[in-house]
């Protein structure tokens, strides 16, 4: 028996009218059609299932990052050098989020392995229509549906040179809940793909097709576009024999995403747990003791480079977290002689807490077992260097970092600021008389030449010529008048001319 023949093209719209009046006749309404867009497809898309969860984090967690400008590349990089990516992930929008991690102790939540190489093939995906568009590049969505709605197609050229993968497979809310600006965080990025893209767009014209240099291989017409496109890294340079050694095939490009888990990982319950006879817990005893012995140094690490930069309340946070995890007294910034207390004494200092930093200093140097005259003249040095507070300065002390800042100003070779240079001589002339200048101190032995010779020096430097020409004056070995001054200071400095 020979099946009916199918309706023809011709006769589609009638057989979809009398559906129609079928179903409107039985009780059914047929759902509207609504006008179509510009691009001739189709308005029924956005209330169908795929419609409305186009953007669901679930169904895209391997998206490319073609929307990440220089900046956000740079953000990506400088966190996972160190540390694990989080971000919050939801809709068609990803952010970085890159304060979910301890500055003070690098990989806490894990990092990342080395680049796994591959030899990799230039691969290809096209974009015709909206529902390709976040299927495929759901993060360029913002950007690019209301240019496929417009009618144009894009094809994307891509590249894969190697991946780096997360040293652990999963994270938990249990465990980034300790850690402070972790709020919004959805996934962490399990591993990423390096190597380069190009997209380009196709569209169409007074019937042909126009096709973006971005495009490579498009060639739909003679007539192509010159405009550029996205593009990330450059794909010419993943052909050749050193596309591993060569910063442009190691652009970050694709991402591998993982929902963050509830609860705390195996490894923070391992090693919270109590012991039992059976020592059940050593593994994770063992680990954790491993593990906080390595962050005790990290800290330690961090906090003399924050003691260097002047960040003292920084210097000391580490250091108390640092304590906590040292767990032998031995080892503690405060236990005098430790390795740790010598980075106290100057945290201590900057931030003002100058009387507590000179006792510790004094007590790690008696450790050190230091002649007494040497004590005196080391923890005098610490104090000019790094005490914020000056009412807890000795006017030796004072006078001292007053002659060091004159002197320094007086050889600086950039321009610098004439109010330091006042502040420090004024300093010297109200404390001279009542210091002792003997003690050893090189600066205070050399105070009279230093403002006979350098103090003048320090003003003109700064741009100011005046200041420069007084001080001259005052401090001149024989008497001068201004106008002598100003020109002795004028020979020396061609800008007070």
């Amino acid at each position: 028996m020979k099946s009916p023949p199918l309706p023809s093209l011709r006769s589609l719209p009638a057989v979809a009218a009398l559906t129609a009046a079928l179903v409107s006749a039985c009780g059914g309404r047929v759902p509207a059609m609504g006008p179509d867009r510009a691009s001739g497809q189709s308005g029924l898309m956005g209330g169908t299932f795929a419609g409305k969860n186009k953007c669901d984090p679930k169904s895209h967690d391997r998206p490319f990052v073609i929307e990440w400008d220089a900046t956000d590349m740079s953000q990506f990089e400088a966190v996972s050098a160190n540390d694990i990516v989080f971000v919050k992930y939801e809709g068609c929008d990803l952010k970085v989020i890159d304060s979910c991690r301890n500055d003070s102790i690098r990989g806490q939540l894990g990092s990342y392995r080395a680049v796994d190489w591959t030899s990799g093939s230039v691969e290809r995906i096209d974009i015709r229509d909206e529902g390709e568009l976040y299927a495929k590049l759901p993060l360029g969505a913002s950007t690019l549906a209301p240019r496929v709605s417009g009618g144009e197609t894009f094809a994307m050229e891509y590249f894969v040179a190697g991946t780096r993968t997360a040293t652990r497979p999963s994270q938990h809310r249990g465990d980034i809940a300790k850690m402070r600006g972790c709020a919004g965080v959805t996934h962490f990025v399990y591993a990423y793909n390096l190597g380069a893209f190009a997209l380009g767009s196709t569209k169409r014209r007074e019937g042909e097709v126009q096709v973006s240099a971005g495009a490579i291989g498009g060639g739909a017409s003679s007539k192509f576009a010159s405009s550029a496109e996205k593009k990330g890294g450059k794909l010419d340079a993943c052909r050749g024999d050193s596309a591993t050694e060569v910063a442009g095939c190691k652009t970050p490009i694709r991402l591998t995403l993982r929902p963050i888990e509830d609860g705390a990982s195996d490894d923070t319950l391992a090693g919270s747990a109590a012991e039992s006879p059976e020592a059940k817990n050593l593994a994770g005893k063992i680990q954790r003791e491993r593990t906080a012995s390595d962050q005790a140094d990290q800290l330690l690490e961090s906090a003399n480079e924050k003691a260097l930069h002047k960040d003292g309340a920084g210097c000391m946070s580490d250091l108390d977290a640092h304590d906590k995890l040292a767990g032998a007294s031995a080892k503690l910034s405060t236990t005098p002689g430790a390795k740790a207390a010598y980075a106290r004494v100057r945290c201590l200092m900057l931030t003002g807490k100058c009387d507590a930093g000179r006792e510790l200093s004094r007590k790690n140097l008696e450790k050190m077992g230091s002649p007494a005259k040497s004590i005196d003249m080391m923890v005098e040095s610490e104090v000019v260097s790094s005490c914020t507070n000056e009412s807890a300065m000795k006017p030796r002390e004072l006078l001292i970092r007053a002659v060091k800042q004159l002197r320094d100003g007086s050889y600086a070779t950039e321009k610098g600021d004439p109010k330091a240079c006042r502040a420090a001589y004024d300093t010297i002339q109200k404390l001279k008389g009542s210091v002792d200048l003997r003690g050893g101190d090189p600066d205070l032995l050399m105070l009279p030449t230093t403002l006979a010779e350098r103090a003048h020096e320090c003003f003109a430097r700064a741009g100011d010529c005046a200041g420069a020409a007084r001080v001259y004056r005052e401090q001149s070995r024989r008497k001068v008048d201004e106008a002598a001054a100003r020109a002795a200071v004028a020979s020396r400095h061609p800008e007070c001319k």
